[in-house]
């Protein structure tokens, strides 16, 4: 069988070449972005650790993503059943999840969400935007400091309130 391959418009890119059966379906999508349901896996160029997750429908829409358990190795994947079932996952399937990045102006302070990941069932090419069971994980999570939660505004307000 041969493999179909089609050209799309990518924000990080421009135009690439991709497997046309490669994309990954959300069955629930990522929070905000409810009406985008297909996105590619795409390997970053000069940073192999980190992916884009592109929309299929979006060129101008992608997320920066990365393995947690490279920045946090004690980080551990928990979903509650109906994400299980939204994967439909089956003992013989692959399973991936990955935490959205966010990339500051200070690269230093880049945060990673743990609290909602993206998890991947590659073997069916279905994903979701999970919320962990595991209430220690945050939404803002540095990578380089990866016991620590970042609230940037928060910390801010209450600099501004011991001054006042």
């Amino acid at each position: 069988m041969e493999d179909y391959v089609v050209t799309i418009k990518t924000k990080a890119y421009g135009e690439i070449q991709v497997a046309e059966d490669s994309y990954i379906h959300f069955k629930r999508e990522i929070l905000g972005f409810e009406n985008y349901h297909y996105y590619y896996l795409i390997e970053m160029r000069d940073l192999p650790t980190f992916y884009w997750l592109q929309s299929r429908e979006e060129p101008d829409l992608a997320f920066i993503v990365v393995n947690p358990r490279l920045f946090k190795p004690d980080y551990m994947l928990s979903i509650d059943d109906i994400d299980r079932d939204l994967l439909e996952i089956d003992e013989n399937d692959e399973i991936i999840d990955f935490a959205i990045v966010n990339i500051p102006e200070d690269i230093n302070k880049m945060t990673m969400n743990l609290l909602g990941p993206i998890v991947i069932n590659t073997t069916k090419r279905i994903a979701i935007q999970a919320i962990s069971l595991n209430n220690d994980y945050g939404t803002k999570v540095s990578l380089f400091n990866p016991d620590k939660e970042v609230y940037a505004e928060q910390d801010r307000n209450e600099e501004t309130a011991k001054n006042i």
